[in-house]
């Protein structure tokens, strides 16, 4: 019974989504738009939430540990922070958690590693990429900070991303064979690249998802 319950949920569910992106990149702008549009569930911060509510941690604490390798992190949160988990512990709740909503569906997950955790071979996995020089000018304006800053911050950044899913997953993020599709976000707008991936998502899954227009909010 429980084997023909879990082919029938595979037969009938929606696979996710996953949107693995570089620095300045808008994966998680574009995890947002198709949340909008469709009837999927986008998990980012929410999934930082749920990691953190799992494990009775401060979220701060949480976020200091996502995408990073923390140098000797069980002596550090031993000496100073007993009360909070450590990366191991971080690392088997994402686990938990990012394959708990592949297997329900229906969901949008942005970045962590979440491509080489989702065992549904249905599901789609997105990577959105740039030149550094767009990156850049993007996330400048869109926050209003100095170019300089965000090269900064764009290093760094693309630097810890690599470096936790080499040292979590053994595998390196810039591999375009761990993705389904990889789209220049230089090239395309949020709407284009949407359908872009739902198309992409049609041909993977046999499945069709509609995308509605943005609902008012008053």
């Amino acid at each position: 019974m429980k084997e023909d319950h879990q082919a029938n949920n595979a037969s009938t569910a929606y696979p996710a989504i996953t949107i693995s992106r570089e620095f300045g990149s808008p994966g998680a702008a574009l995890a947002e738009y198709l949340g909008e549009r469709t009837d999927f569930e986008v998990w980012d911060k929410k999934l930082l939430k749920a990691i953190s509510e799992e494990l009775g941690s401060d979220q701060k604490f949480i976020e200091t540990l996502d995408e990073r390798r923390q140098q000797a992190v069980e002596d550090t949160v031993a000496a100073f922070l007993s009360n909070l988990k450590t990366n191991v512990n971080y690392l088997h709740s994402l686990i938990r958690i990012v394959r708990t909503i592949d297997e329900h569906g229906k969901g949008i997950i942005v970045g962590r590693g979440s491509n080489y955790i989702c065992e549904n071979p249905k599901s789609l996995h997105i990577r959105l990429v740039a030149p550094l020089k767009y990156r850049i000018s993007y996330y400048a304006k869109l926050h209003n900070l100095s170019k300089r800053e965000v090269r900064e911050m764009a290093e760094q950044k693309d630097r810890e991303r690599t470096e936790f899913i080499r040292q979590n997953f053994q595998k390196d993020v810039s591999n375009p064979l761990d993705y389904d599709l990889i789209i220049n976000s230089e090239k395309y707008d949020m709407d284009q690249m949407a359908k872009i991936v739902l198309s992409t998502y049609k041909i993977k899954t046999g499945k069709t998802v509609e995308m509605e227009l943005q609902k008012q909010i008053h």
